[in-house]
């Protein structure tokens, strides 16, 4: 008894081959989707953790603002690309000591800089400190940037609202003497990050804050 071998026709090899691409070719669409899911998600957190931190900082520093004799409070506003990029300098008791060994100083300087990174074009805000009296101490003013809080950044912002319920972007003349009746009663931070695409406005945060040394 003769038995017929059997086996594929062109056809249904060539069907075959064309099913097995459609399902490689949905598999990897999927795959593709969900990576770009996975790393989007990673990124955004990567910014909710920057402006938390940096946000929290701030506020820390300003609830923390001396009000003595030498208090500081200057706010000064620039234009970049259409976007702001404001520096603030005040007095504050939050001495953050960058070493066990550093010494307290009392209360000190607080400078919050931006400057433009060079290999991004984004903004990058440092914070500094130092002494307020060192001055009187024979101690050279720290010209150093100081330590980067938050990079990758559109917008830096700083407004505030006189006793009046007037609303500015500056604040403070250089020499003006001050008293809790020349401070800011509230103050308000927002930071852009440059995470939009295609030349879209990046992702904003905001918070606002009442100055508890000004005089009511």
């Amino acid at each position: 008894m003769n038995i017929a071998k059997q086996g594929f026709t062109l056809l249904e090899v060539l069907m075959a081959i064309a099913i097995f691409a459609v399902v490689i070719a949905l598999a990897y669409s999927s795959y593709n989707a969900t990576f770009h899911i996975i790393n989007g998600a990673g990124g955004q957190a990567e910014v909710y953790s920057k402006a938390r931190t940096a946000l929290e900082r701030i506020q820390e520093d300003l609830e923390s603002f001396y009000p003595g004799e030498e208090m500081l409070f200057k706010g000064t506003t620039e234009s970049r690309e259409g976007y702001r990029a404001d520096n603030l300098h005040f007095t504050s008791t939050a001495n953050v000591r960058l070493h066990p060994r550093q010494a307290f100083a009392g209360h000190v300087i607080i400078r919050y800089q931006v400057q433009e990174d060079p290999e991004t074009g984004t903004l990058q805000l440092f914070r500094s400190q130092q002494p307020a009296l060192a001055d009187a101490e024979g101690e050279e003013e720290n010209e150093d940037s100081g330590l980067l809080l938050c990079d990758n950044l559109q917008e830096v912002a700083f407004d505030y609202r006189n006793r009046d319920g007037e609303d500015m972007e500056s604040w403070g003349d250089e020499g003006e003497a001050m008293d809790g009746s020349s401070l800011p009663e509230l103050i308000s931070i927002t930071l852009r990050f440059a995470d939009g695409q295609d030349g879209e406005e990046g992702t904003l945060f905001k918070t606002a804050l009442i100055l508890p040394a000004a005089a009511r």
